[in-house]
């Protein structure tokens, strides 16, 4: 085996070990210290959360945990999809390249798709504090998902300009669709220790043993999700890439490393 696929391997495995960890419901002492010392090292406020009456069964219990939905209005317009931050926003170049902190990633690489129209991005960051829940960002009629294998970088801003390729070489799950604010691509960006990504309309998930890159065709029977409804969330952080075929994207209002909640509007 090359060093190289060694790597990738261990960093699979050693996402999902974590992940597996962070579904142990006992002993119970070491979950609640686990929780506790995460909410203590991150200064998480959990008043803004829907607590259970007898507290979280496991850590991915707690790291997935719901927001109270009256905290979280939904704005008009296109709205953030995430709690997090602006990572970085553009347009597409003539050559389909984006470019993220500095460094360049074809979107044709990142889609899979042979031919790309999509004309601007963001990408929304989500740090290990912040609600690991996903919302539609518009009506969302979604004819395709894909999953796509692959390693496991971290997906922090030394990361990025470190390592080459890392949105297009991690794992990810696409959605394609339709929408008011034109055709988009919304990708779920995997990343180190992310025990998984999952769906919430769909068993899709990320980070499983044998992958190999699945598409699931629906544009008999397209998925709706409205806006604001929950998509699926992060067992641990990573980033969402949002893609469009237009300018719109490119032309928000934004600011890189924005502080942004989801349901605040992102184009109006």
């Amino acid at each position: 085996m090359s060093q190289k696929k060694h790597k990738q391997n261990y960093r699979n495995k050693t996402s999902r070990a974590t992940g597996s960890a962070a579904n142990w419901t006992s002993p119970k002492w070491l979950v609640r210290y686990a929780i506790n010392k995460f909410i203590k090292t991150n200064k998480i406020s959990l008043s803004e959360y829907i607590v259970p009456e007898k507290g979280f069964k496991t850590f991915n219990d707690f790291f997935t945990r719901k927001i109270k939905p009256e905290l979280r209005p939904i704005e008009n317009g296109l709205v953030s999809p995430v709690d997090g931050e602006i990572f970085d926003f553009g347009y597409v170049n003539h050559t389909k390249k984006i470019f993220v902190k500095g460094t360049y990633f074809y979107v044709n690489q990142l889609t899979l798709e042979e031919y790309s129209d999509k004309k601007s991005f963001c990408v929304f960051y989500l740090a290990p504090n912040n609600y690991h829940r996903v919302h539609a960002c518009f009506d969302m009629i979604i004819n395709k998902i894909q999953y796509v294998p692959g390693t496991l970088f971290p997906v922090k801003e030394k990361s990025i300009q470190k390592n080459t390729d890392v949105y297009c070489r991690n794992e990810r799950i696409i959605l394609s669709g339709e929408s008011n604010f034109g055709d988009f691509q919304f990708i779920f960006v995997g990343a180190f220790n992310v025990g998984k990504i999952k769906l919430s309309f769909d068993s899709c998930q990320s980070n499983i043993k044998k992958a190999k890159i699945t598409t699931y065709d629906y544009k008999d029977t397209p998925i709706i999700v409205k806006k604001g409804e929950e998509v699926g969330y992060f067992e641990m952080g990573s980033s969402v890439i949002l893609l469009l075929d237009n300018e719109n994207l490119y032309k928000a209002h934004l600011e890189i490393k924005q502080k942004i909640k989801m349901g605040e509007t992102v184009i109006r």
